[in-house]
């Protein structure tokens, strides 16, 4: 058998499970592999039925998976499924109006006002007049602008930024974040030494100025919903409470695929940017809680 754990394949008779990758080989001629439609299989090698794909080196879901697994986690949905689970609430997918209203414009508006009052230019001059009460004071106002962040992560926040040399340092390490000229890691770490230096060291509050103000690139990671998003997906997110690259850059990846993925489905399911991915995560991990929502309405 010449396959490995790097190797990508297709069962011949079986099309509709799509992609697979092999995650362990267990003999000469058995091995486990991952599938995007149907999860995680055990077969039997055979050139028959079993088709190498050449050409790709990686794949951003497939290069993630939880290899430790045998079995297909209960939770597991292909992209089909959750988009049909999307649909259910949104039928018109993202140009959907009530879409728009309940998921999009309250962060459009989150950042529009980040770029208003704390765009590169007028930051700057904050920064050089060292008037960091008024930027901390912004800075809170964007963040209750949505409620994104749980309010006791808010209050852990306001009570970081009531010390003077403390509020300096959240500024200074924003301003990186923001607009600093080093690489995003760098930024991102220092950012996270800043926050857990104020005692106010949360994800939400971690990930969200970066999510407004660039949101083709960057994903607000809240941590309950974002943990079962990857479950669904088998995704190996490399979860820790603690503040860190590794999680981020996971989402990141895990983001940029469904931001790919999508497209396949039509202009109505394209995402205009990550507020749209992260929306559509929020809703396929709590589509529990629609069904129970649509059910007391009637």
């Amino acid at each position: 058998m010449i396959l490995n754990n790097r190797t990508f394949i297709k069962h011949k008779n079986k099309p509709e499970w799509g992609l697979g990758k092999v995650t362990q080989v267990l003999s000469p001629s058995k091995f486990r592999a991952f599938f995007l439609n149907s999860g995680m299989t055990t077969l039997l090698y055979s050139p028959n039925y079993i088709e190498i794909i050449d050409g790709i080196s990686s794949h951003p879901l497939l290069d993630n998976v939880d290899h430790t697994q045998t079995k297909t986690p209960p939770t597991y949905k292909s992209m089909k499924k959750m988009v049909d689970i999307f649909l259910k609430n949104f039928p018109e997918g993202f140009n959907d109006e009530k879409y728009i209203s309940d998921e999009r414009q309250h962060k459009l508006e989150a950042g529009e006002l980040l770029t208003t009052t704390l765009n590169q230019e007028k930051f700057q001059q904050l920064l050089d007049d060292k008037d960091f009460a008024e930027i901390a004071q912004l800075s809170l106002s964007i963040i209750n602008k949505t409620n994104l962040i749980f309010p006791n992560e808010k209050i852990s926040l306001k009570e970081g930024l009531t010390d003077d040399e403390n509020r300096e340092l959240f500024c200074t390490s924003l301003f990186l974040l923001l607009y600093g000229d080093q690489d995003i890691k760098s930024r991102f770490i220092n950012f996270a030494k800043t926050l857990t230096t104020l005692k106010a060291d949360k994800w939400t509050t971690q990930t969200y100025f970066l999510y407004l103000s660039d949101p083709d690139k960057y994903l607000f990671l809240k941590p309950t919903v974002t943990k079962k998003a990857a479950e669904i997906c088998a995704f190996q997110l490399h979860y820790d409470t603690k503040l860190n690259w590794e999680t981020y850059r996971a989402l990141l990846d895990f983001g940029e695929y469904f931001k790919i993925e999508l497209k396949e489905y039509g202009e109505k399911l394209t995402p205009k940017d990550m507020i749209d991915v992260q929306s559509f995560f929020w809703c396929v991990a709590n589509a529990d809680k629609h069904k129970k929502s649509k059910k007391s309405a009637k």
